[in-house]
């Protein structure tokens, strides 16, 4: 039997803002899940859940564990400490390990700044065991219960490197970006830290991330500690076992894509992930173009079989790691577009699913709407999710254009409130990207805005939107689509981006000594060469080169380190009096810190409401803002008289 669970229809209804994350700051504290982690026995599941806090402007983490039948509700066992992020700002997952013997498992942690190892039990105990004054990065467990483990450079050996850098002065070569703030520009391990590029794109690692590791391992039994041999140190990077060929036979017979490289972004179902149940089974996740996961079951003895399908996502926690698994179970982090984060235990055995933690309330009422929307762009089809209010008449249309998953809190770097915009009276679409695989340069910017336009003539045509009241916002290649939207069509009202955009200085900052993977990659992906040779191209892609073909006011809310590689666009855009520049010191690409977030939340719900309803909050704290906005373009917006005044604000300034 093939189970589908029961909040996936295609519309869906989210709770009321007061039992449901809807306004900036309760989307903001949602809690998420990570570092699923089942016993051998299949007895208990251990897991983090992470809470960002605009209090304390953490991601504050603590462990639990639970019964793996559900007979018991959920207990923490310790806190996590406060989460990491990477040099992008994805939150790094939490990690453990169980002992073979089921007695003990073993965590990662940071606390009081020291990143270590702790160890517990399922009768409550729960202590340090490796802390020391250089961070544990990886660790495993052997089959005999030997703990191996990895440790960076002491912290005291990073902040003298850094001190050495500051006093002698850096080496610019391919590991510098000159955006960014040399010393101590990042936050890592909850401490500014000094940060350098990887060569892959704009991926970055910490200052000595290239300095030998050292591996040691440490007996449970009598304490021994010692150097890894080389064959415990590769338990550091063992992955999941390899699929049957059987199987993978099997699955692609199903018309399931095997193979990452081979899997056109606009075909059918591929393979996602897998995990290792026991007895040569394995639990297989698939997804599709509308970012769908659904798993099937693989047993060498029945064959390959389906067990559930979603609208959302089934993992580990996170997009890409899988779920847990035992002999009679998975254990997965399920969530959809009106569904938020939950813990969830399905049956191998029939697909039933129990919910074994929900921390964030489960929609139970119908205040808002949230629909899975199709519709034509030229010979393909494209698909969003809606979220709007239940009221009637055309409402305002917020746009965000790149990717889709899970619960839609933000669109793709949680940056715009989708929920709070709809309850605000303005309905939010958030489009997945158009399969890209043979588009490059400007055609990607074309069938992003072709999804745009007809995505509007569609809502237009079923009576929801207002095709003269829409704004649209986006982060990396879904700003870059927002800003070719502004500068290639005049229906967008405002606009809001959350990245740079390539400009001449853009390049300029990018293409020095060691950097042959940007230019390439621009040339590849772009069309774009040095600004020198290829201005013409330039002047057609930067919109800084087109301020003059803007009409909507431009919100900007940019990383520092990004900020400084686009003088022109916001220098042209605010000396023109068409947007305005907030920049977030420290800030990865995806902005991160709870209180930063929080603020790109609020600015994003008052700027659209602002410009597509004529709102405005009386609280007298912004009232300085809406003195700018009103200065910009010379004009101030006229307030909507359609259906959205009797729509309430999630989050004005009795609220917060």
């Amino acid at each position: 039997m093939v189970k589908k669970l029961v909040w996936a229809a295609p519309f869906l209804a989210a709770a009321s803002p007061a039992v449901a994350q809807t306004s900036p700051r309760e989307l903001v504290e949602m809690t998420d899940f990570s570092g699923l982690a089942a016993s051998p026995d299949g007895r208990w599941l251990l897991y983090r859940r992470e809470r960002p806090s605009t209090v304390s402007g953490r991601i504050e983490t603590g462990w639990y564990l639970v019964a793996a039948d559900g007979a018991s509700p959920p207990r923490p066992v310790g806190d996590g400490g406060p989460a990491s992020w990477n040099g992008t700002g994805l939150v790094e997952p939490g990690a453990a390990r169980w002992a073979p013997d089921s007695e003990h498992f073993y965590i990662r942690a940071t606390i009081g700044g020291a990143t270590g190892l702790w160890e517990g039990s399922p009768d409550g105990a729960f202590a340090p065991y490796v802390v020391g004054d250089a961070d544990v990065e990886r660790f495993a467990i052997s089959a005999t219960g030997t703990l191996i483990y990895e440790t960076g450079p002491s912290r005291a050996a990073i902040e003298r490197a850094e001190e050495a850098e500051r006093d002698n002065g850096i080496l610019v070569d391919g590991r510098v970006d000159l955006a960014q703030t040399l010393f101590r520009g990042a936050m890592i391990a909850g401490r500014p830290a000094s940060q350098r590029l990887n060569g892959d794109w704009f991926d970055r690692e910490a200052l000595l991330a290239k300095v030998p590791r050292q591996v040691r391992t440490r007996h449970p039994a009598t304490g021994d500690d010692r150097p890894a041999t080389a064959d415990e140190s590769e338990m550091l990077t063992t992955a999941q076992p390899a699929l049957p060929e059987a199987a993978e036979r099997a699955a692609a017979a199903q018309g399931i894509c095997m193979k990452a490289e081979r899997c056109d972004s606009g075909s059918g179902a591929r393979l996602w992930t897998h995990v290792a149940l026991g007895d040569g089974r394995f639990a297989l996740t698939t997804r599709d173009r509308h970012i769908r996961n659904n798993i099937l079951v693989w047993d060498p003895a029945t064959g390959l079989r389906p067990l559930i399908t979603t609208e959302g996502l089934l993992g580990g926690g996170g997009e890409n790691t899988p779920c847990a698994g035992t002999r009679e179970a998975l254990f997965c982090v399920a969530e959809d577009a009106a569904t938020p984060p939950h813990l969830l235990r399905i049956a191998l055995a029939d697909g039933a699913t129990q919910i074994l933690d929900k921390p964030n309330e489960l929609p139970d009422r119908d205040d808002l709407l949230t629909e899975a929307i199709e519709w034509r762009v030229g010979g393909s089809r494209a698909s969003g999710w809606l979220v709007r209010p239940k009221i009637p008449g055309r409402l305002p249309l917020f746009i965000t254009y790149y990717r889709c998953a899970g619960y839609l809190r933000g669109g793709l770097g949680n940056e715009w409130p989708l929920r709070a915009l709809a309850r605000s009276g303005i309905a939010a679409l958030c489009i997945n990207q158009l399969p890209t695989s043979n588009a490059t340069g400007e055609a990607r910017y074309d069938l992003g805005l072709a999804a745009v336009r007809a995505a509007i003539a569609e809502l237009d045509r079923r009576g929801v939107a207002d095709p003269q009241r829409v704004g649209m916002g986006g982060l990396s290649f879904g700003s870059e689509v927002a800003m070719w939207t502004a500068t290639h069509s005049k229906f967008l009202k405002a606009v809001s981006i959350a990245s740079v955009q390539a400009e001449p200085a853009y390049y300029w900052f990018n293409a020095g000594i060691g950097r042959d993977f940007f230019r390439q990659n621009l040339q590849q992906v772009w069309g774009l060469g040095p600004p020198d040779t290829d201005l013409a191209d330039w002047r057609r892609r930067s919109p800084s080169l087109q301020v003059d073909r803007i009409d909507a006011p431009v919100l900007l809310q940019l990383p520092e380190q990004e900020a400084r590689q686009s003088p022109e666009l916001q220098a042209r855009l605010t000396a023109a009096g068409k947007g305005e520049l907030h920049v977030f010191p420290f800030a990865p690409h995806i902005k991160v810190e709870p209180r930063q977030k929080h603020a790109v939340y609020q600015r994003n719900l008052d700027w659209f409401r602002y410009w597509l309803q004529g709102h405005i909050d009386p609280d007298p704290d912004k009232a300085g803002q809406y003195a700018r906005w009103a200065r910009l373009a010379g004009t101030r917006p006229k307030p909507s008289t359609d259906a959205t005044h009797s729509s309430i604000s999630a989050s004005s300034s009795n609220r917060k």
